[in-house]
């Protein structure tokens, strides 16, 4: 079934707070190339119009920007949400010395919700997640509202000292068992979403997330544009992600020095945090301890680039050093691009996209010792691609958007 089978288009809006590089971002707007695909309309709903993907969403997509209203207003107008609200909403959202950056758009949502009356929307943060279903229960549309959970709650809720995440627990929970569905990226986020915010189990589907797409399979072909991968030169060992806590890059630069005791090799990270400060002090503290390590020379970081793909096809490893994923898009993407790869064994999805390390090396979580050990394993034996390429195909884009499809509408 698709819309164009049911007889006529059907709308579908999704949610994001901007378009930046990041998983989530990237994440939901493959999903809603899968949906645009199968003959729906689109609405991609921004907080922000800004971002490094915002050239690659295609034409046909409506792009709304939602207007911000101030704060006072949008606490307001979360009151108005009702009954089953008010008691949760109390310390995260009306006594928040800073409450969600994202609450200031609560009442465009809430009016895109009753004049636009899609058929449904998915949102994928947190926050968001929460707020999509207080405008729905503002507006009072129909619309379904699907709420994906791309990453552990526990360890997402537990990390942060923020006011309004430590007291986010009993909205949350209200909030996603209001909402029409609920996705998660990984059995594992799925499980620790249902023991945590005590929800029924039967309310929480794992769909994985679609990385696999034409643009992917395209785009490991294409040359890489730097001079470390040419003819002759140095192993290159690959890692790509924002660069934050969560990615924990810096076990990787220890990992990486005590690599190249017995490999002469390089090590590029591909990414960059939202924040220009932040991107540029935490790039140089990576810097400083691989110049204390002695291995600053062999070091570079790359930024955001719109086709990392073409890196993982010609790179000797790909290493994800996580604290935590949910699910992990560059594991799989890695593996369509038949690179051999090394990942921590982080809570949640490594584990289920490597198969318990059939299909790459896991290693204890900040064990940089175990991660040079892998990676020195890898550069030691060639990449089975064809055998990375199989184990890709479970991440396609087509089939997992046929059940994001039956999810959006509740067939």
């Amino acid at each position: 079934m698709s819309a164009r089978t049911a007889g006529k288009s059907q709308r579908l809006a999704f949610l994001l707070p901007d378009l930046d590089g990041g998983g989530v971002q990237k994440n939901t707007l493959t999903i809603a190339r899968g949906m645009a695909a199968l003959g729906f309309d689109i609405d991609l709903l921004l907080c922000s119009e800004t971002g490094a993907l915002l050239s690659q969403v295609p034409e046909h997509f409506n792009i709304i920007g939602l207007q911000q209203d101030r704060q006072w207003a949008a606490r307001c107008k979360a009151f108005t949400a009702g009954n089953t609200y008010w008691s949760a909403l109390l310390q995260p959202v009306l006594l928040a010395p800073k409450p969600s950056k994202t609450l200031r758009y609560l009442p465009a949502l809430s009016e895109y919700l009753r004049t636009a009356q899609p058929v449904a929307l998915l949102s994928a943060i947190v926050h968001l997640n929460i707020e999509a279903v207080l405008a729905k229960a503002m507006s009072g549309a129909s619309t379904r509202i699907i709420v994906t959970q791309s990453h552990q709650f526990s360890t997402w809720h537990g990390l942060s000292g923020e006011w309004r995440r430590r007291h986010i627990r009993n909205l949350a929970r209200k909030a996603y068992l209001a909402a029409d569905g609920i996705i998660a990226v990984s059995q594992g986020v799925a499980t620790d979403l249902v023991e945590y915010l005590d929800l029924p189990d039967e309310r929480v589907e794992a769909i994985y997330n679609p990385v696999v797409t034409p643009e992917l399979l395209e785009g490991r072909a294409l040359p890489v544009n730097h001079p470390w991968f040419g003819e002759g030169e140095l192993p290159v060992i690959l890692s790509v992600g924002r660069l934050g806590r969560q990615k924990d890059f810096a076990t990787l630069v220890r990992a990486f020095a005590q690599v190249r005791e017995h490999f002469p090799s390089r090590l590029l990270i591909v990414g960059e945090a939202c924040d220009s400060s932040k991107n540029e002090r935490r790039r140089r503290a990576l810097l400083a301890l691989a110049e204390e390590l002695g291995v600053g020379d062999y070091l570079n970081f790359q930024g955001f680039v719109h086709n990392p793909y073409a890196y993982m096809a010609n790179a000797a490893v790909f290493v994800l050093s996580s604290h935590y994923e949910g699910f992990g898009n560059v594991l799989a993407e890695a593996l369509a691009c038949g690179c051999s790869v090394v990942s921590s064994d982080c809570p949640s999805g490594p584990s289920e996209i490597l198969q318990d390390g059939a299909y790459g090396k896991l290693v204890p979580v900040g064990d940089s010792a175990a991660m040079a050990e892998a990676i020195c394993e890898c550069l030691r034996t060639p990449a089975q691609r064809e055998r990375q390429y199989q184990r890709s195909r479970e991440f396609a884009l087509a089939p997992i958007s046929e059940r994001y499809m039956h999810s959006l509408l509740g067939t």
